[in-house]
């Protein structure tokens, strides 16, 4: 149901909202339309009934593992499960969650993937695994279990065949899930395993152990962005030097297309995997050099509080949205406040987290846009829409696509269809450096037309302070005076985080039962290259100086890896 005037309209979400408030925003008389539970992802005929708690609806369920029968641990795949549940079962129950132990290779393969008519790989339309993974140069996936069943403890993708009951969305929130460089394609793991599904969502690289994924995966959704873009922003939020991909099917290269650009519901109905068509974000060339020295005295930034309806509000007029499109916004409870008009999408989300989508990309021009001309036309955008803060170039990284049929008669080559530019908000010359905040992203199509932005600045009250830990605390009674601490070195800094990160982890592991020699061997540690960075981490309405890198932690002789950040507050 839509209401609105001319090309301008406001979508009214299932079921009817709790209430509706009127304020003035921007001198503007806004009616806020709340909903409890946002949109429901269900095809529009099956809207779920509010309430309904019955778990064998077959519509979706989850696996995460976190101790393996004989890998190292991870640390947030459960958190990353559960978030990308918690949105879904507003609406219906799952049918299953399985985590640790209870992730077995039965679930995995055809004979019991649909055990009961409730449990398994294929026993929902959408079902999210989280963990380890992992492909060898055949383009075989394995992913870790965390128990032993008829002697084995990997799934292996060609044991697999997935969609040939329920399954139509596939997510593998694990390292090297959905290869695409390299000799590698999606055709060449999953075509073989699919026998019906939809969408698949993974990695070209090794992903950081986060548990964000499925709780920003649903909040990039909600937004108003389709499952493809939805998948693959919610990644780079959490760190864009890795590689999310999806993939998609359909009986034509255009149908298959068409469901990357449009997809925003499940269905139940499969269809033929006759093309593939797939994308991923990939890293064209960092332009800004990291700071690794503060250059100048340690300050603490005071950020002024939030208002989303003005965020909102601003964000239309800069938008050119007209007044009766802002009139009238959607808000449910998870924080995302929405509007619409015509094609044009507007939001603006937790953690002060905007999105404009602007045009329609011609996707029809492949010539990728120069980076020298891609930069120029984002900075105009990014500056008027940056209500003051100020920018430096980041990155550049682009939008890519490729398809071939299933059966390899015909194979595409890879093509940029976006060029996003990132800009990095300073404060006297510091960036922010936390992921996901202080910045803006501008995605240009090949024509030079910004289609879309992410837009996550904060305005500075002009107030700073001295850190706590900069003050020198009174003398003790009889004693000698406590001297000031000296700036920390942000090397020496990160050392002792790292230290202390690692202790914590091996004090997870330590004695744990049931574990295999591999989680008892000390894993190896390494730097990632180029990630080693200080600047300002944005927490509430506070920026304060850090540093901040990633490791890599992973046993020597397993291809199972994973990536954790290290932050070092400087000054608090």
């Amino acid at each position: 149901m839509t209401t609105g005037q001319g090309a301008s309209k406001v979508t009214l979400f299932w079921p009817p909202r709790a209430r509706n408030e009127e304020i003035l925003s921007g001198g503007m008389a806004m009616r806020m339309n709340y909903s409890d539970r946002g949109p429901s992802p269900l095809e529009p005929e099956k809207p779920g009934a509010a309430g309904d708690r019955d778990s064998t609806f077959g519509w979706w369920g989850a696996f995460s593992i976190q101790k393996f029968v004989n890998q190292a641990t991870l640390y947030h795949t459960h958190e990353d499960a559960t978030g990308w549940l918690a949105y879904l079962q507003q609406f219906y129950d799952r049918n299953f969650w399985f985590a640790d132990g209870g992730a077995q290779v039965w679930a995995y393969e055809e004979t019991y993937d649909n055990w009961q008519d409730r449990y398994g790989m294929d026993a929902v339309c959408a079902v999210y695994h989280s963990g380890h993974g992992g492909m060898d140069g055949n383009g075989v996936f394995f992913a870790p279990l965390g128990a032993v069943w008829d002697g084995r403890s990997d799934a292996i993708s060609n044991r697999m065949a997935l969609g040939n009951e329920k399954v139509n969305y596939v997510f593998w929130s694990t390292c090297d899930s959905l290869k695409v460089t390299g000799g590698h394609s999606p055709i060449r793991t999953w075509a073989g395993p699919n026998i019906g599904f939809r969408m698949i969502f993974g990695f070209e690289t090794t992903s950081i152990d986060s548990g964000d994924y499925g709780k920003k995966f649903w909040e990039k959704w909600r937004a108003g962005q389709t499952y493809c873009d939805a998948w693959l922003n919610a990644s780079w939020d959490i760190y864009h030097g890795q590689a999310p991909s999806v993939a998609a099917v359909g009986t034509t290269q255009a149908e298959a297309v068409n469901r990357l650009n449009t997809e925003r519901n499940f269905y139940r109905d499969h269809v033929p995997d006759t093309w593939y068509a797939w994308r991923w974000y990939y890293a064209r060339e960092g332009v800004r050099e990291p700071l690794t020295q503060l250059p100048g005295p340690q300050q603490i930034v005071q950020l002024a509080p939030r208002d989303p309806s003005a965020e909102l509000t601003a964000l239309g007029r800069q938008a050119g949205f007209p007044t009766a499109a802002l009139q009238e916004v959607q808000v449910e409870r998870q924080g995302v406040i929405s509007a619409t008009s015509g094609d044009r999408v507007i939001s603006t989300a937790p953690g002060a987290s905007r999105w404009v989508k602007l045009a329609e990309p011609n996707h029809r021009n492949t010539q990728q846009l120069p980076t020298d001309r891609a930069i120029q036309a984002a900075r105009t955008f990014a500056e008027q829409y940056a209500e003051g803060a100020e920018l430096v170039v980041d990155s550049v990284h682009d939008l890519m696509q490729n398809s071939g049929t299933k059966d390899g008669s015909e194979v595409g080559r890879p093509v940029s269809l976006q060029t996003h530019v990132t800009f990095r908000q300073v404060f006297d010359g510091v960036p922010v450096i936390t992921p996901g905040r202080g910045l803006i992203r501008v995605g240009l199509d090949n024509d030079g037309t910004v289609v879309q932005s992410q837009i996550a600045t904060r305005q500075a009250t002009g107030v700073t302070r001295e850190p706590s830990t900069e003050v020198s605390p009174p003398p003790p009674k009889g004693g000698k005076a406590t001297a000031a601490p000296l700036e920390r070195d942000p090397r020496k800094a990160l050392d002792a985080a790292q230290r202390k990160l690692l202790a914590e982890l091996a004090a997870v592991t330590a004695g744990e039962s049931g574990q295999g020699a591999a989680q008892q061997r000390q894993p190896e540690v390494k730097d990632v290259p180029g990630t080693f960075e200080v600047g300002y981490e944005v927490e509430g309405n506070e920026a304060y100086p850090a540093a901040r890198k990633l490791i890599e932690i992973g046993q020597r002789d397993s291809m199972f890896r994973t990536q954790r950040w290290v932050v070092a507050p400087l000054a608090r």
